[in-house]
């Protein structure tokens, strides 16, 4: 009794003043339980990609110590060499006293680096907390910490102290009521920054029968953000500053209820769910410039309302599975700037003019039908269709971006399997989107886009041979209304085959030859869907292929082959005939090792070097590598 009375004190003070959101918890060893080390190359064209990640931990029956680092270095080599590095870096050490009470050590470092003369190149960031974890019942665990920050942004370090509290319950029982719930609790008092994160999550699921159920929940979380970005002018003079600090505020809460009826002698199943959210964002910069108010920026507030409504109806048999899905959604968004003292009503107002151009309202709804039939053992259907309307409103004369949106999507797929060795399949799909803006200033954009979609394939697999094959071809057509009018927008049409292989055939035991591949012939001309016509305007063709023998040894899978990539361009005269504009060639030998030991050492490394051809007869070279190395410690 007593525990269920502290219980539902601290449940209801979560509720009262904490703030949480559904994260992780920062504290918890189960984020270390792995013993693993990942390096990773990647080569291509220009681009290096470099990856490491390494976890490990050391357990005993009272202490744990877990490490985990993820660090991620790109390099771009053109005219001039780009580096972005990017480290992260956790420890963990906690020592258990008894089952109900823990203590530990939390250790985070991240660094960020980029030589681009970008906003924020450079930025770190080390914490040093320490916790203490109490169980008072085995569903709930809270978890205070404090200790110590140091934060670096271009070039600006603040330090200073971080605590807070994390509290967990996990499926507690309250009567009728089982209770999940999560809040978070956090400062940051780094000044002159300040960061806050405060975040609640509560479930309460009431099982009214064995298949009936229903879950209420209640979300609220709220984050502030300081960042350092580069003072204009006027301001550094003014306030003797390099940098500014703007905060950002985002506040969130919904309350969501949600009913699931499964009944156990029926095929039929129901699940519905609505939910009413709130979202607020404040941005402030603190040092502000009046001198010349009319050009500096200004702060703003967001405000956001939400409603949602979403049902499944689902039926299921042994040769029938059906679903319908439907989902309403109903935002009202709006934009205003913050006014500071000493602006004048004229610029305040003109400011205010601008951002309720952005005020808008939307509402979206979703309607979609899945059924999967099965006609005979060696014979299924499968039918989707998807229907959705947006319609996008502003309130402001001076925004004309008012519109109709509707998007209707269909397939239906056939599947065989003819015996053992061979299935085929069949499938045709088709989409229609219509775009209608309300107002002449954008009615120009007005369009229709419908697409087909015919494709048919199969895969085989007997003795030695395996081949998966597909062959597809497909049609989009973009009509502009009003294109007579506006020569900037003409309607088009988009045409493609595609053919795409995969094969293996076995050799002996150890050798074996595969190929895939693929080409692709492409379209592009302009169109009249009055009298359903096409000028071609430019054709693509597209060649890939990757020849190989591969041959396993001992844990060891060698492969060597051949890759050829080829793309050419060509325009039309007069729309009959064809021109070669560019040509891209690539041809050059393939080598790849794969080495995997007992699901402890994993080896990867794919490389291929290029010979390139382009339509001036220029020829260079190009070497592209892909290593990956997985230990499990």
């Amino acid at each position: 009794m007593i525990k269920k009375i502290f219980s539902i004190i601290i449940l209801l003070s979560t509720i009262l003043f904490s703030q949480v959101g559904r994260d992780s918890l920062v504290f918890s060893v189960s984020g270390y339980n792995d013993k693993i080390l990942i390096n990773s190359l990647d080569k291509q064209l220009n681009t290096y990609n470099f990856n490491t990640l390494a976890k490990y931990f050391i357990s005993s029956q009272n202490y744990f110590i877990g490490v985990k680092e993820n660090f991620i270095s790109t390099i771009i080599s053109t005219a001039t060499k780009n580096i972005k590095d990017e480290q992260y870096l956790w420890a963990l050490g906690q020592y258990s006293f008894t089952e109900q009470l823990k203590a530990g050590i939390h250790i985070n470092n991240n660094i960020f680096s980029d030589d681009r003369n970008i906003g924020l190149n450079k930025a770190s960031l080390i914490t040093s907390s320490f916790y203490l974890r109490f169980n008072p019942d085995s569903k709930i665990q809270i978890t205070p910490f404090a200790g110590y920050e140091e934060n670096n942004q271009i070039g600006e370090s603040d330090k200073g102290i971080i605590y807070g509290a994390e509290a967990n319950i996990d499926k507690y029982d309250l009567g009728d009521f089982e209770v999940n719930s999560f809040m978070k609790f956090q400062n940051e008092n780094i000044q002159p920054r300040k960061n806050t994160l405060q975040v609640i999550s509560i479930d309460m699921k009431n099982n009214i029968e064995d298949n009936f159920s229903n879950i209420i929940t209640g979300y609220y979380s709220q984050q502030r953000r300081d960042f350092y970005f580069v003072a204009d002018q006027l301001t550094a003079s003014e306030f003797q500053i390099d940098n500014n600090i703007q905060s950002r505020i985002e506040t969130n809460y919904f309350v969501q209820d949600r009913i699931k009826l499964l009944p156990v002698s029926s095929p039929f199943s129901f699940d519905v769910q609505g939910r009413v959210g709130w979202r607020g964002i404040d941005r402030s910069t603190k040092y502000i410039s009046l001198s010349n108010a009319a050009n500096s920026n200004y702060d703003t507030k967001i405000e956001e309302f939400k409603l949602e409504f979403g049902s499944v109806l689902q039926y299921s048999t042994q040769s029938m599975d059906l679903s319908l899905r439907f989902s309403f959604s109903e935002k009202d968004e709006k934009y205003q700037p913050v006014k500071y003292e000493g602006l004048s009503e004229i610029i305040f107002n003109e400011r205010n003019r601008m951002e309720e151009q952005k005020n808008n309202t939307a509402i979206l709804g979703n309607l979609a039908f899945t059924g999967r039939f099965e006609i005979t053992n060696n014979d299924r259907i499968t039918l989707d269709f998807f229907q959705r309307k947006l319609k996008y409103d502003t309130p402001s004369k001076e925004n004309f971006d008012d519109r109709d949106e509707l998007l209707s999507i269909g397939r239906i797929l056939y599947e065989h399997q003819y015996n053992s060795f061979l299935r085929i399949f069949v499938n045709l799909e088709g989409s229609l989107n219509k775009i209608v803006y309300l107002y002449a200033e954008r009615s120009a954009n007005n369009n229709i886009k419908r697409t087909l979609k015919l494709s048919s394939g199969g895969a085989f697999s007997s003795g030695n041979l395996t081949s998966t094959n597909s062959a597809e071809v497909s049609a989009n057509y973009t009509v502009f209304k009003y294109e007579d009018l506006n020569p900037n927008y003409r309607s088009y049409s988009f045409r493609q085959f595609a053919f795409r292989d995969s094969s293996q055939y076995k050799i002996n035991s150890s050798i074996n030859f595969l190929l895939n591949g693929y080409i692709k012939l492409s379209e592009q001309g302009d169109f009249k869907w009055s009298e359903f016509t096409s000028k071609p305007l430019r054709y693509l063709q597209e060649i890939y292929t990757d020849p190989k023998f591969t041959y396993n040894y001992l844990g060891f899978v060698l492969g060597i082959g051949a890759r050829y990539f080829s793309l050419s361009t060509y325009d039309y005269k007069n729309g009959l005939n064809k021109n070669k504009v560019s040509l891209y060639e690539s041809i050059g030998p393939l080598a790849e090792i794969t080495y995997l030991v007992a699901d402890r050492i994993s080896i990867r490394l794919m490389s291929w070097y290029e010979f390139i051809v382009t339509e001036d007869n220029t020829h260079r070279e190009m070497g592209n590598l892909n290593f990956k190395l997985s230990y499990n410690l």
